[in-house]
């Protein structure tokens, strides 16, 4: 599709922490290509919403020529021997505002939708901001922006062009450590939550530091709540929460909401979890294992005081202030893989003209648990014509579900399930009663 770009070159990278946002501008010299829009600098920058902006500063040109473009090619994995020559996704603006999108299928970059994308040249600057959802969500990333003009000389047509970085890829990573600050002396008789400070680790560990100034470490009838957003949607969980960490008397718990019963459940064990506190601090470290979505989560903060013998509240102090939640992105985002394991058949037997399920397990390779959402492409051919058949996510698998033909000896076919900007591939057959 393009001409390879051998090794990476990271430019440097701005982190602005502070309430979650990041972002990072990365430079271009100028004046390496008057033909094509001259580009000076790149900026990517990220909003708790979810939002991604890119801003492009070109030096030539105030308004955009009719034949010229931008794509903008992410390396979404941070892998090289990946996607299209590095790259899992595509995003295209056109000199008259238009946006095409394409995204990595484990096999090309197909079209997909531009829902959300929006675009603007204006003053010699292109704003460009696209949801985050759309790349399967992002934090760390490789980012090349090309722009380019349709040129002709005598009567040879091409293409200039001109590239940032002029050699592989500039590195951007989400914001992180965040600092979370919380009005001072809001709550007497509790904890008085000052300030929260997270940050990440390559090893996976994700830190969460609350600041008490009031106590040097908690008195046995103080307790810590830790409601964590784990999927980022404000519509699941109880209140928009997954998970809750309870910190009381120097020990620590971690529950999962359960839908269904509509309860809180103990974590299945080993929890990969634990708790400091000293110096008027305490520190709860949670693995990124344990998170929904690796990329970021939500999180809020609640101290409380309570009287052991009636079990009642005396106060409560909470962060944020406003009963929202707090976003996160991680810095170390470990490179996401699709796990499958053999596919297997309900019933066990296909049968002649009787519904037959094939179901695929696939689990994800940075949480171990299987997938939660997602598409699934089932191709299933027979006697040279494809069955038709439905594919979806289900309970950590990948399904197809079809008829069996009346006559066929054998069900045989593949199987491919998407999940956060990944795909897996599994073929499968089963002999027909």
């Amino acid at each position: 599709m393009r001409k390879a770009l051998a090794g990476a070159l990271a430019l440097g990278v701005f982190l602005f922490a502070s309430l979650a946002f990041g972002a990072a501008t990365f430079a271009d010299d100028p004046g390496d290509d008057n033909a094509a829009p001259d580009v000076t600098s790149v900026s990517v920058s990220e909003a708790p919403d979810g939002m991604l902006t890119l801003v492009v500063r070109v030096g030539n040109y105030q308004s955009l020529p009719a034949d010229s473009w931008f794509n903008f090619w992410f390396d979404l994995d941070s892998n090289p021997l990946t996607g299209d020559e590095g790259d899992e996704a595509l995003v295209r603006y056109l000199a008259d505002g238009g946006i095409d999108f394409y995204l990595w299928d484990g096999a090309a970059l197909t079209e997909r939708t531009s829902t959300g994308m929006t675009g603007q040249f204006a003053a010699g600057v292109l704003t460009l901001v696209a949801p985050e959802s759309s790349f399967g969500r992002l934090s760390t990333f490789g980012i090349l922006t090309v722009s380019a003009r349709a040129q002709s000389f005598a009567e040879t047509e091409f293409i200039a062009t001109d590239f940032a970085p002029d050699r592989g890829r500039s590195t951007y990573t989400g914001a992180a450590p965040g600092s979370f600050p919380d009005p001072s002396a809001d709550q007497d008789a509790a904890p008085d939550i000052t300030s929260v400070r997270v940050s990440d680790a390559k090893d996976g560990w994700i830190s969460i530091a609350v600041a008490t100034p009031n106590y040097a470490t908690l008195p046995g009838e103080a307790v810590l709540l830790f409601s964590l957003d784990l999927d980022n949607k404000a519509s699941t969980g109880d209140n928009g929460a997954e998970g809750l960490i309870t910190v009381i008397g120097g020990e620590i718990q971690l529950e999962r909401w359960d839908s269904r019963a509509e309860t809180w459940v103990g974590d299945e064990l080993p929890t990969r979890l634990r708790v400091r506190n000293a110096g008027n601090v305490v520190t709860v470290d949670l693995h990124r294992s344990e998170l929904v979505d690796e990329a970021r989560f939500g999180f809020s903060v609640t101290a409380a005081d309570l009287d052991l013998g009636s079990e009642e509240i005396l106060g409560a102090d909470f962060a944020p202030e406003d009963g929202t939640f707090w976003r996160y992105a991680l810095t170390n985002r470990p490179a996401l893989r699709l796990l499958a394991t053999k596919a297997f058949g309900a019933p066990a037997q296909p049968r002649a003209g009787r519904p037959f399920t094939i179901s695929l397990p696939v689990s994800r390779s940075d949480t171990k648990r299987g997938i939660t959402n997602g598409t699934v492409t089932c191709n299933v051919p027979a006697d040279r014509t494809k069955v038709r058949s439905t594919g979806r996510v289900r309970a950590g698998r990948g399904e197809c579900s079809l008829i069996v033909p009346a006559g066929a000896g054998a069900i045989r076919g593949s199987l491919t399930v998407r999940s956060g900007g990944k795909s897996v591939t599994a073929r499968f057959s089963f002999k027909v009663r």
